[in-house]
């Protein structure tokens, strides 16, 4: 019972963290070392944390998403666009 608990906690941290980092990510003009620095060592090990996070509620929501017929838009929210962010997206590339 308490490690689905821990899995809701980090995964509510990791969007928060989001949340606060990315407004900081947009200061910083495109190519400029402080943004790559920024992306490197801190929005990329949060994109990780969002993707394993995002992967594991689209496994626990898939039973819901079947009936909804929304299998594709839960995958897309919670999987791929995480994953584009975390490992397809330039270093230091706003979006």
């Amino acid at each position: 019972m308490r490690k689905p608990k821990k899995l809701v906690i980090v995964a509510a941290l990791a969007g928060l963290l989001m949340g606060v980092s990315a407004p900081q990510a947009y200061a910083y003009e495109q190519g400029d070392g402080g943004a790559v620095l920024l992306d490197l060592l801190i929005l990329r090990p949060i994109g990780l944390v969002a993707t394993v996070a995002g992967s594991v509620i689209f496994v626990g929501a898939l039973p819901i998403s079947l009936v909804s017929r929304s299998v594709g838009k839960s995958f897309d929210v919670l999987v791929k666009e995480p994953v584009h962010y975390t490992f397809i997206r330039h270093l230091g590339d706003e979006h």
